[in-house]
């Protein structure tokens, strides 16, 4: 039993979507329509053996008139209209018997004489009408037990009017008949129309499925076609396939120019390190020769460690793989890392002036939100000159905090705006590429804001005329503090 329910079970389960759901909806009209049928046919039944009933009650009536109830039951049939009935044969007599209350038979009509089987009785113990489907004759058969009562509604005794019901069993037969045929007809045609339903419904998944055959990583640009005219679940499936496969082109777009700029801006310390040590290997320096070269090849290798420290760093806030941050005090923070700019910007002549709001909390991680203001005041003071200023503001505005920097630094332009968040990016102006830098400091800050929902907008008027960054992140709820 076990091997045949696994069997059909393994059948089942490798039949396609459009079978299964063909089958279920056969099944389930099947059952519907059968559950109809059933109580039909038993309503049907109960009907006719109702109606049946009114007719033998009819006769019954008719011939207790001619039953004398006074001294002892007799009956008396002269003049009675339908003798006919009580003298015809098996399949359209009436079959008539009187019994006296202690079921003793006192009369029986003249048909009883042709049968060949005798009719079984089973006269009631209570003293209402009584009526029962038998099978005499080799046909379906009613009696109805009438009781006889006289004039001071005392049962004397019973009168038992059979009659036969093959011509309504046949009708019943034929109904019954007909009603499985209209059935299966009916789950035939449901499984055929639901089968052709369900493939006509599921062909968008066909043309999802051959879309994301044809498309790899080396050609992302193809996108699953999307039905418009019609909104249902599967177009809102192709939607949300077209949308994870902009992202990963999106990634993987990323990732190419990522490592290509990477190779790049690796390469060149790199080979400016090996020609510095081939050159040096070619014959005897003198000390000054070697100090200078070695303080080149320390600086390319400072440089290095700081790209790759912020490569990491990148790493770390764009990984899935992270712990929870926690509610943190970025008033602290901010105080903390303008305290620690001081002195530099002292060194330059350059006055940082702050302004923080005391108590302000987000959930973050600590060391993230001190690498933001970090980098932010450090671009702020690098690239600004002698004599200027920097102004640092951490305020509270609705339910956000927002950091505020400003300086009156190099600035820069709408062109330079447009790739100012970008890896690597470093404009061409001389003030800048004077300076020591990755092009990684504000696109990891990016990332940083945005891992906590955070925004990030720059300003400037032009070159020359100081800049502006304003970074925002969503308070932590009073009760998270």
């Amino acid at each position: 039993m076990n091997s045949i329910v696994a069997r059909v079970t393994s059948f089942f389960d490798r039949l396609s979507i459009s079978k299964k759901l063909a089958f279920w909806y056969g099944l389930s009209l099947f059952l519907m329509l059968s559950l109809f049928g059933y109580f039909l046919y038993e309503t049907f039944h109960q009907s006719i053996h109702h109606n049946y009933d009114r007719h033998l009650r009819f006769e019954a009536e008719q011939l207790f008139s001619h039953i004398n109830t006074e001294d002892s039951l007799s009956i008396d049939l002269t003049g009675y209209s339908r003798n006919a009935a009580l003298k015809s044969g098996v399949e359209y007599g009436t079959y008539v018997r009187i019994y006296t209350q202690e079921g003793q038979l006192i009369y029986r009509s003249p048909n009883f004489t042709n049968v060949d089987q005798p009719l079984e009785t089973d006269i009631p113990n209570a003293t209402e009408e009584y009526s029962f489907s038998s099978q005499w004759q080799d046909l379906p058969a009613r009696t109805l037990f009438y009781p006889i009562k006289d004039n001071d509604d005392q049962l004397r005794g019973w009168l038992e009017v059979t009659g036969f019901e093959w011509t309504l069993h046949e009708e019943l037969n034929r109904f019954r008949r007909y009603i499985i045929i209209l059935i299966a007809i009916s789950v035939a045609f449901s499984i055929l129309g639901g089968y052709w339903l369900s493939r006509r419904a599921l062909s968008p998944v066909a043309s999802i499925i051959e879309a994301a055959k044809n498309i790899s990583a080396t050609d992302l640009d193809n996108r699953i076609p999307v039905n418009y005219q019609v909104r249902d679940e599967l177009t809102e499936l192709a939607e949300t396939f077209n949308i994870m496969l902009n992202r990963l082109q999106k990634g993987f777009e990323r990732e190419k120019r990522f490592t290509s700029d990477a190779a790049h801006e690796l390469m060149t310390p790199l080979s400016s390190l090996r020609s510095d040590a081939e050159i040096m290997l070619r014959k005897p320096r003198s000390k000054e020769e070697y100090r200078e070269t070695i303080q080149r090849m320390l600086t390319e290798t400072r440089r290095m460690s700081e790209m790759v420290h912020l490569l990491l760093q990148l790493s770390r806030v764009e990984s899935v793989h992270r712990s929870e941050p926690d509610i943190v005090n970025i008033s602290r923070i901010t105080e903390a890392v303008a305290s620690k700019h001081q002195e530099n910007a002292q060194g330059k002549n350059i006055n940082i002036q702050t302004q923080i709001d005391p108590d302000l909390h987000v959930r973050a991680h600590g060391a993230y939100i001190e690498e933001v203001v970090n980098n932010l005041l450090e671009n702020a003071v690098k690239y600004t000159s002698g004599s200027g200023k920097v102004n640092l503001k951490l305020q509270r505005s609705s339910d956000k905090a927002v950091i505020h920097l400003s300086d009156t630094g190099i600035g820069f332009d709408k062109e330079t705006k447009k790739h100012l968040f970008e890896r690597f990016y470093r404009a061409n102006e001389s003030e800048v590429q004077e300076q020591s830098g990755s092009g990684l400091g504000l696109p990891l800050v990016k990332a940083i804001v945005e891992l906590y929902n955070g925004k990030i907008r720059a300003y400037s008027e032009g070159q020359d005329k100081g800049s502006t960054f304003v970074v925002e992140f969503p308070l932590a709820k009073d009760k998270e503090v």
